[in-house]
């Protein structure tokens, strides 16, 4: 049994960690400034771990957390997104930056294994349908991107200097149960307005590539407990299809037609992400197809009494 730290718990893949987490008999420290668990309620595991209710700002109280819970792995996931970071760049720094130094600094005195949340938003969208690698330089278009990609520096120094084993994902979409706030949450709320027989448009299109949020948490899981290196970080691949597809899965899912469009602006990112790296070190690792993971969304769903 190993301890794991999970900051962020309360949201959409935290609580999946989580849940995967218990389901292998680890003990799980959760660590979020939310007042509730919706999301842990949903997977059906609220009250099943401990959880810190720490705002990871404060630098104090976090790395006491750390240090009386002797973790083996910190899973790293608190972080404010796109629209929060545009709106308040000064809290985000303190949100997505400073916390992860409290994180890399801890992890050196206690020598845990590190897993953190980077992001998809590092990178640009090339010319044409180029493959990018994570030999591609970064190029954010956002100050969400911009400090994801400070995150990345950060751990790749703490692995040279210090011996942190400290390791990321580079998600581009997730969705899946509790996917229901941020910028890219709409192929998760088209989902659902579909299977409620309801419209819906999604505010981008384009090719994009989609991973259930199953599927990134048993990732984290891999990087925070069998760490094949430091310094690492992984492009997610999931699925690429282009919007229509999308579309046109959702449909056959839920049965419906004709309820859902989406705009025609593609996201400024890279969705033709290589995970050969991530496949070469942690692998082979299957994806759940997009019918399947819809499908199984909205079973958690309606097994949780959301859907009828």
């Amino acid at each position: 049994m190993a301890n794991v730290v999970v900051t962020g718990i309360a949201g959409c893949i935290g609580s999946w960690i989580a849940r995967h987490l218990l389901e292998e008999g680890h003990r799980v420290i959760g660590i979020d400034v939310a007042q509730d668990l919706p999301n842990a309620r949903l997977l059906g595991i609220q009250g099943d771990f401990e959880l810190h209710r720490i705002d990871v700002t404060d630098s104090e109280a976090f790395s006491a957390t750390l240090r009386d819970a002797q973790p083996d792995g910190i899973i790293h996931l608190a972080s404010l997104l796109m629209p929060k970071c545009k709106e308040n760049p000064m809290l985000c720094v303190d949100v997505n930056v400073k916390s992860f130094m409290t994180v890399l600094e801890s992890a050196r005195e206690l020598g845990s294994n590190v897993a953190y949340a980077s992001s998809a938003w590092v990178l640009n969208a090339p010319e044409g349908d180029r493959m990018v690698t994570e030999a591609d330089p970064t190029d954010p278009q956002s100050l969400y991107g911009v400090f994801k990609m400070v995150n990345e520096g950060m751990s790749q120094t703490y692995a040279r200097d210090f011996g942190v084993k400290s390791n990321g994902l580079r998600p581009y979409i997730v969705y899946g149960p509790g996917r229901e706030v941020g910028l890219t949450a709409d192929i998760n709320l088209a989902l659902l307005a579909a299977s409620r027989g309801q419209p819906y448009r999604i505010g981008f299109g384009g090719t994009v590539a989609l991973h259930h949020a199953s599927d990134v948490a048993k990732l984290f899981i891999k990087l925070a407990l069998s760490p094949v290196a430091g310094g690492k970080v992984y492009n997610v691949r999931g699925t690429v299809e282009p919007m229509a597809e999308v579309v046109n899965t959702i449909e056959r899912v839920t049965g419906t037609s004709g309820l859902l469009e989406a705009a025609d602006n593609s996201l400024p990112i890279a969705a033709n992400l290589s995970d050969a790296a991530l496949q070469k070190d942690y692998g082979p690792f299957d994806y759940l197809s997009l019918e399947e993971g819809f499908g199984q969304t909205l079973g958690v769903y309606r097994q949780a009494g959301v859907l009828e």
